[in-house]
């Protein structure tokens, strides 16, 4: 068996409870890039694990404020 490696392009939401909008922008780049998520398993059992990037904080959109769409 061969292993590949694929640069697969991913969205994700995530609510983030901060004192401004900016604080949770830092936090995002802080805490989510470099770390490792888990989305299921293979049909094998084996986790289906990848590391998160985040391409451009700056320029994520911003969805809702307090669960009210913006």
């Amino acid at each position: 068996m061969h292993e590949y490696l694929f640069d697969v392009k991913l969205f994700a939401a995530i609510r983030v409870r901060a004192k401004s909008e900016a604080a949770a922008r830092k936090l995002i780049g802080e805490h989510v890039n470099g770390s490792l998520a888990n989305v299921g398993s293979w049909p094998n059992g084996d986790p289906i694990l990848f590391e998160v990037h985040q391409d451009d904080g700056e320029n994520d959109d911003l969805i809702e404020i307090d669960g009210e769409a913006v």
